[in-house]
């Protein structure tokens, strides 16, 4: 396991490397500002916004931080690997539960990646790949972007180079450090708790002992009990974890190309694995999310590198600290090779600390070879032209990331820039009460958990509709309601409302919603535009009824407007639905999976043989968010089927849960009279 330490570099190098010795300290510190620089600089503002997996991430971590059970068993997005729920849950206790918490969770472990690096390059390679691979994690766009998303990945990496660390400590070591064996263990189950990806890379550790089984008898003879024993501390440790079906879940919904290749179509994953390889030199993850769009891991210059630290590795693969480079290399971007280079940003992070360390492991071999051919004046030259080159490299990074990245109108579209705006305009804002807001996505709910993290004030209480099909009315005197461009009142709703001039706050005018307005406006002035007095009366089963009617205690439907009552075959019918909210408690249990009570309101044309010839289910202003006396309004539109035969055909109205199974039934008193009402006939007349 012959490695060149910072004793024998100084003995066997010229002047130069001597120096770069001398000088590590300082060099290292300098680095380490760097870094802390490129992930700190402008935190709160960029990235510029939220996306909805980092507001996922942090209702599970608020949840742990305010010592309550999450709502949701079965989280969204990444939020179900629990370690970054327990160490942000740290970081909300010293800053408070917000989005900056998980910002600055997320540098942490960014630069634990770094030092981590260093200290296993350095024991391995010595002084001088340490250095410039730590510089490259410091500066590098890959690895500054992903130490700032507010993501519980970011852990993984850190804690699995933590172990590669402390497993050379321990093999090195011999019996004076056996105690190394304990932090190996421990952060390799960390790692596996944290992000998928990192069960890749521990395969590779398992390839590692196999490989010293045919290749490095005398160091398995030597420590190989410890090692198997510290692989089964860490896989007990882990297995309450991923013996739990959920923690594979995102694994399985992306491993189609993998059961394409067992099935003997090998293109989707070949295609996938030239895409995944490609990232470092070519073209890198498209998804602007998480990358400026195409941009590479590294540059032409330290891609040469990059390949010549594989090469130089290969011809040296029998030395065990170059073996393993590259098997943690190969598995540790091995879920992008199945993927593809798609949010490969993510997918790779395993395999961070190889692929920073081998352009280092090449340009200290191109160092030695110039001083060895040229002397130490050229060695001198070359290794400050690499320090200038990771200069250019920071301010590349610098200028792609805070200019062209973060104000890209794509990014901020994605790190939904408008509702971030919104949440900070009513936080900041005097006005305490009910607010009706418009977003685009209420329901799952991922809007909703953008303004819990951005919001801080308790005296905001948000009422959530989509107003392209719906509107809610807050049962109070006045109140403010606020629409964005992305989600405009419906035309049918629009005409009614009497809203006067709004406050129309400007944002960037590129961006996807480059403004949004706030109306000061009276919720029950404004219902009374919409309280019709219907033309006939609405049936259930064989009664006649007035309204309102009473759905199972949870609503009631208060009032409707038919449009296009006299339409033709291949028209449109809008039907508009009234609905207070009475008891939203009483509605069907909620499931595990789900973040609260869910619901459909559907519309159904009836047919002289009893089926629907058409129909409508929706929700947009969604039932986990019901409060005891609002109101809401809920557009449907029904297009008629151009065959369809002229004559009467009853309207069915009613409440479902969103998957159809069950339905409120409607109530006279205590009795049950259907599972929906019947409002007069629309009249299809012939073309």
């Amino acid at each position: 396991m012959a490695a060149h330490t910072p004793d024998t570099i100084s003995k066997e190098s010229g002047s130069a490397t001597r120096t770069v010795a001398r000088l590590e300290p300082v060099l290292f510190a300098i680095i380490l500002l760097a870094a802390a620089f490129l992930r700190l600089y402008r935190l709160d503002s960029v990235p510029p916004g939220l996306t909805h997996d980092e507001a996922d991430t942090g209702y599970f971590v608020a949840a742990v931080y305010r010592g309550e059970p999450a709502q949701v068993e079965a989280p969204y997005g990444y939020a179900n690997e629990p370690f970054a729920q327990y160490s942000g849950a740290v970081f909300m206790a010293l800053v408070g539960p917000t989005d900056l918490a998980l910002r600055l969770h997320s540098v942490f472990f960014g630069m634990l990646l770094l030092v981590f690096t260093y200290l296993w390059a350095r024991s391995v390679f010595g002084v001088g790949v340490a250095l410039g691979s730590a510089a490259l994690i410091a500066v590098s766009f890959w690895t500054v972007a992903v130490s700032r998303f507010a993501l519980n990945p970011e852990p993984a990496p850190a804690l699995f180079t933590g172990a590669v660390y402390f497993l050379w400590v321990a093999l090195r070591g011999g019996r004076k450090r056996r105690w190394a064996w304990a932090p190996f263990a421990f952060l390799l189950a960390g790692s596996l708790y944290a992000y998928e990806a990192a069960r890749a890379a521990a395969i590779g550790l398992i390839l590692f002992v196999a490989y010293l089984a045919v290749f490095g008898r005398e160091l398995l003879r030597r420590s190989g009990l410890w090692f198997a024993g510290a692989l089964a501390v860490a896989g007990l440790l882990a297995a309450p974890h991923l013996l739990d079906p959920a923690a594979w879940a995102r694994s399985m919904t992306q491993s189609g190309p993998l059961r394409s290749a067992l099935r003997g179509d090998l293109a989707p994953l070949l295609t996938n694995a030239v895409t995944a390889l490609g990232t470092f030199t070519f073209r890198g993850d498209s998804f602007v999310t998480y990358n400026l769009p195409g941009r590479p891991i590294f540059d032409p210059l330290v891609s040469l590198f990059f390949c010549a630290g594989i090469v130089w590795s290969l011809i040296r693969w029998r030395k065990p600290a170059y073996a393993f480079v590259l098997i943690w290399l190969v598995v540790g971007i091995s879920p992008s090779l199945a993927i593809g280079e798609w949010t490969s940003t993510l997918h790779s992070m395993a395999a961070q600390a190889p692929i920073m360390v081998l352009p280092a492991i090449a340009a200290v071999e191109v160092a030695r070879a110039i001083k060895k051919r040229l002397g130490a004046r050229w060695e001198t030259r070359f290794i400050a032209f690499c320090a200038a080159w990771l200069a250019v490299v920071a301010v590349s990074t610098g200028y792609d990331y805070f200019g062209r990245w973060a104000g890209s109108p794509h990014t901020r579209a994605a790190y939904f820039q408008n509702l971030v705006s919104i949440s900070d305009y009513l936080d900041d804002g005097e006005y305490s009460g009910a607010v009706a807001l418009s977003s685009p996505f209420p329901e799952q709910p991922l809007d909703p958990f953008i303004a819990d993290l951005r919001m801080r004030r308790d005296g905001i209480l948000l009422r959530w509709f989509d107003g392209r099909r719906a509107i809610v009315f807050p049962d109070i005197s006045s109140s403010l309601l606020v629409v964005p461009p992305s989600t405009p009142l419906d035309p049918y709703i629009d005409a009614r409302l009497p809203l006067g001039v709004p406050d129309r706050v400007h944002l960037r005018p590129d961006d996807t919603d480059p403004y949004f307005d706030v109306y000061e406006w009276e919720p029950q002035v404004a219902l009374s535009h919409f309280m019709q007095t219907p033309t006939g009366s609405v049936t259930a089963g064989d009664r006649s009824l007035a309204l309102p009617v009473n759905f199972g205690g949870v609503v009631e439907l208060v009032s409707y407007e038919v449009l296009g009552a006299n339409a033709a075959p291949g028209g449109e019918v809008t039907v508009a639905t009234v609905w207070r909210v009475v008891d939203p408690g009483l509605l069907w249990p909620v499931a595990d999976d789900a973040y609260g009570p869910s619901a459909a309101t559907f519309v159904h044309m009836r047919g002289p043989e009893g089926g629907s010839v058409a129909q409508e289910d929706r929700l947009d202003a969604p039932a986990w968010n019901w409060q005891s006396g609002d109101t809401f309004v809920q557009v449907h539109r029904l297009t008629l089927e151009s065959g369809l035969t002229p004559g009467s055909y009853p309207l069915a109205v009613g409440v479902s849960s969103s998957d159809g199974t069950s339905r409120l039934p409607v109530l006279a008193g205590s009795s049950v009279l259907d599972d929906r009402v019947l409002l007069p006939p629309v009249e299809v007349a012939e073309r």
